[in-house]
């Protein structure tokens, strides 16, 4: 028996630095804040969807036998996301890590070593998106002929995630004639007004049930075959907005599964998005003393 939702994507350890402002070129500013994560947006999203109450598991690159790998596993299984990530022998480049660095004003900037986690995906065992719920995939330009696959082996209805790139063709033919449930992508807060026009344009290339246009602190767009609505984040102070794009996509994913229409997951999705902005608590627990060896867990 399947997953309610299989989510394909590059795993890696990332440290986030908190700061109040960036500073100037040359210079340097006070770190407020600084704790462990779990990166990219599959993995993210899929312990936001876990954490939400629906079962979860994560199709991505293994991780390497060290502590940066040992601590993105404890969060998993902490979490209680199944996985394949375990690494199948003591070599190897290392966990790929991001150094990411967010500020008060909702900016975020990041630094990705990334290893050989990109042609992992390629040869990864899809089989898991053959009985999901809902199959979310990420479909960066750099991972886009991994996720084309994925998306030609999910049986399930798709959340594509474009994280902020444009569409590739090998994307678009592969979810032709596929039952998409959401494109979600992001623009910055300065450009909103371009959100519709974008939006309008991923709906007649796709085709899906909702194109979803995150826009930061300005909440979200939503634009379906017979409307275009927006719904607003919740003012509240930010802590960070890392991962803010990925725990929106688990709430968005925890919605649909659980029977919401697309104006009611678009409105909820928002709010899991801000109280994770707004939340300290880290996203990986601290390396525990008597943490057990790396080991796999099934779906």
């Amino acid at each position: 028996m399947g997953t309610d939702l299989a989510c394909f994507g590059y795993l890696a350890y990332a440290q986030v630095t908190a700061v109040a402002a960036y500073p100037a070129a040359n210079s340097g500013a006070q770190v407020d804040q600084v704790f462990p994560s779990l990166a990219g947006d599959a993995p993210l999203c899929a312990l936001t969807a876990r954490r939400l109450g629906v079962s979860a598991h994560l199709i991505s690159n293994r991780v390497s036998l060290d502590p940066a790998g040992q601590a993105v596993l404890d969060a998993l299984d902490t979490a209680g996301v199944t996985h394949h990530a375990v690494p199948t022998e003591t070599g190897g480049l290392g966990t790929p890590q991001l150094t990411i660095i967010t500020d008060q004003a909702g900016t975020r900037t990041w630094f990705a070593w990334l290893g050989n986690a990109v042609d992992q995906l390629a040869t990864v065992d899809l089989t898991p998106l053959t009985a999901a719920r809902l199959a979310y995939i990420d479909c960066y330009r750099l991972m886009d002929s991994a996720a084309a696959a994925a998306i030609t082996a999910s049986r399930a209805p798709l959340l594509l995630n474009l994280g902020g790139d444009p569409l590739s063709d090998a994307i678009a033919n592969a979810a032709a004639q596929r039952h998409i449930a959401f494109v979600q992508t992001n623009l910055d807060e300065h450009a909103a007004d371009h959100a519709e026009t974008l939006a309008a344009q991923l709906f007649d290339r796709l085709n899906p049930e909702a194109v979803v246009i995150t826009l930061g602190r300005l909440g979200a767009l939503g634009h379906t075959a017979t409307a275009t609505f927006r719904t607003s984040a919740p003012q509240v102070p930010v802590r960070h907005t890392h991962g803010a794009g990925a725990a929106f996509s688990g709430g968005l994913a925890h919605a649909y599964l659980t029977g919401a229409t697309a104006w009611q997951a678009i409105h909820a999705a928002c709010l899991v998005g801000t109280a994770h902005c707004a939340t300290t608590t880290v996203h990986i627990p601290r390396q525990r003393l008597d943490s057990q060896p790396i080991k796999e867990t099934q779906p």
